[in-house]
């Protein structure tokens, strides 16, 4: 991976993401642009299939018995909710209020894969599923909260999980 992404011409990227932060900036009061100078990727310790996978969804996926993600600010809400592998998806919402959600209420496995996952367990592609999966809400001005509390604490439920790989999926 690392070898494509030397390859990827950055300037339209970067050019992209400077506007995005602008108008973030411009928007919501508190924003904090922090750029994350660690990497990013890492690379497999083993066989994919072989590991444990979990879901980690910014698009503001909770169930249905859940409170809801804080919508009405401009802070963000740096929360999480657990959702189990066996969930019924009809189980499933979605509040976020950055991106249409039409497409994720109408089939939650355009932004929580779960069925294309459990395929991908019976087919011998991924070695299971881990037994939860994480829904956030993918707004956050200022990841700050999210980098000390939310993210520590998910990399901590999902080790205690005995999770290998966790696959982030954007809203």
């Amino acid at each position: 991976m690392n070898e494509i992404w030397n390859h990827v011409d950055r300037a339209p990227l970067r050019s992209s993401y400077d506007e995005w932060i602008e108008r973030i900036a411009a928007t919501h009061g508190g924003a904090n642009h922090v750029i994350n100078e660690q990497t990013w990727f890492q690379q497999l310790t083993k066989p994919l299939a072989d590991s444990k996978l979990a879901l980690v969804t910014t698009a503001g996926a909770h169930l249905d018995d859940q409170e809801a993600f804080h919508v009405e600010t401009t802070a963000g809400d740096a929360s999480f909710r657990l959702i189990p592998d066996d969930v019924r998806l009809d189980r499933i919402r979605f509040t976020h209020t950055h991106y249409d959600t039409s497409s994720a209420n109408e089939d939650p496995n355009v932004v929580l894969p779960l069925d294309a996952l459990h395929a991908a367990v019976a087919t011998g592609q991924v070695g299971s599923a881990s037994a939860v999966h994480v829904g956030m809400m993918g707004f956050n001005p200022d990841p700050g909260e999210v980098a000390a509390r939310s993210g520590p604490a998910i990399a901590a439920l999902l080790g205690d999980h005995e999770v290998d790989v966790a696959v982030l999926v954007p809203g």
